[in-house]
């Protein structure tokens, strides 16, 4: 039975009852290389598929789900119970299909077209340029994949939209000699195999572990600070994704509630979501309840600007969605820092003295988006008259997240893209408070 028909049956099915019903039918390939140690440890070369049904009457939603095509009936039954059992005063809602959709270019196949053997030239490629580095004692782990995503949704209220995406990932790590092993990591995603450049990656898995040697902690005070693209990337994910989003401000877990208009930020930072973003892996033309996207300014000029919405929670504020349901929750399709002017060295040139935040760790337990407030163990690297001349470690940085925001005194142009949908430059905070131990 194919996803037309199978469709059909549900929706016809579904208004003999007097339900609306949804299904989302997602398709997904992935194609992986491992070398652990310089060793082929995995090769995954996987589909995979899903189907998801929704059942709605009365504000209430029944669901249910399978991998295939064969049994439209059992499939509409087991939701139709499950509807039955749920107790929720809570009203659902299903989007009709209204609304402009952003026509976008996010497959392009160039992934699946190379052969294996060229797959593994350019694992093997990344391992041999990370390996000959005389400073490096070790590759622990190689990897090289390509995935692609297709998704189609439909309800009985006209919505009918499909989707479908691909791109490629690639990282390493690697350990460097020193008088204890300093470990570095790097990855790079693209949506074609071109722009994911494995020496460049390899390259600077390496860059990151050699700058560890030698690496001193430093006296406890207050620093300026350059947290790094990738790092601050880290943090607006951990701290800023959930501070926005609509459910928990109605829920009273976001410091943001009763902030909107006002200044949270620095006046030059603009904080965006945009539905696409040249070569990220997170563009989409509707939400995970077919809502179209949007660009919408969330931060502009340092002023809160928005929420973020489902359905749900847009109906609650008499409000529409933002396009940003996300399985479960409520998140940007892709959060865009807007970049300045300055290169990463010219932002060297201007914090002048202080420290490059490269590394933060224990993001899930030493930050909480609630209060704003973290505590983080961190390393980076010391810079004196705008250049370069060591390592730090065994530091923490320590502050409020809101604060943080306000004293952003330069952001660069070094545009750095995470699997986490976060789009970043680097930035320079005037001060931030640092624990060390010298």
């Amino acid at each position: 039975m194919t996803y037309n028909e199978f469709k059909d049956k549900i929706f016809k099915l579904a208004k003999e009852k007097g339900f609306e019903a949804q299904i989302k039918y997602k398709k997904g390939y992935e194609f992986s290389l491992r070398l652990a140690n310089g060793k082929m440890d995995e090769y995954k070369d996987a589909n995979s598929s899903s189907i998801s049904l929704k059942v709605l009457k009365n504000g209430k939603i029944g669901s249910a789900s399978t991998t295939i095509f064969d049994d439209p009936e059992k499939l509409f039954e087991e939701a139709i119970t499950n509807y039955e059992i749920i107790d929720s005063n809570e009203e659902n809602m299903f989007h009709d299909g209204s609304g402009e959709y952003i026509d976008m270019q996010s497959y392009y196949g160039e992934f699946e077209k190379l052969s294996v053997k060229e797959k593994m030239e350019k694992l093997n490629k990344m391992h041999e340029v990370a390996s000959k580095d005389e400073k490096i004692m070790m590759v622990p782990m190689t990897v090289y994949a390509h995935q692609t995503t297709e998704l189609a949704m439909a309800n009985t209220l006209g919505l009918d939209k499909t989707y479908k995406g691909d791109g490629g990932y690639a990282y390493l790590s690697v350990v460097a000699k020193d008088q204890s092993p300093r470990s570095g990591f790097w990855y790079g995603i693209a949506p074609l195999p071109e722009k994911l450049n494995v020496e460049d990656i390899a390259n600077k898995a390496v860059k990151e572990a050699k700058a560890k040697i030698g690496a001193k902690s430093v006296k406890s005070g207050k620093y300026r600070i350059i947290f790094r693209s990738d790092v601050f990337a880290s943090l607006l994910s951990t701290m800023l994704i959930p501070m926005i989003s609509a459910e928990n401000a109605q829920k009273n877990m976001s410091p943001l509630k009763n902030k909107l208009n006002e200044k949270i930020g620095s006046e030059i930072l603009t904080i965006k979501d945009v539905p696409y973003y040249e070569g990220s892996l997170s563009n989409a033309p509707f939400d995970s309840e077919g809502v179209p996207t949007t660009e919408k300014d969330i931060i502009k000029n340092g002023e809160f600007k928005t929420f973020l919405y489902d359905l749900k929670t847009a109906k609650k504020e008499n409000k529409k969605s933002t396009g940003n349901a996300a399985g479960r929750g409520i998140s940007p399709i892709n959060l865009l820092v807007e970049p300045g002017e300055e290169s990463f060295d010219e932002l060297l040139k201007k914090l002048d003295n202080g420290i490059i935040i490269t590394s933060l760790e224990g993001l899930h337990s030493g930050a909480n988006p609630i209060s704003g407030e973290f505590s983080l163990g961190a390393q980076g690297l010391k810079v004196e008259n705008g250049k370069i001349i060591g390592g730090v470690e065994q530091i923490t940085v320590s502050g409020n997240f809101l604060e943080i925001l306000k004293k952003v005194e330069k952001v660069g142009k070094d545009i750095w893209i995470s699997f986490s949908s976060t789009i970043v430059p680097s930035v320079i905070i005037s001060e931030i408070d640092i624990a060390g131990n010298e």
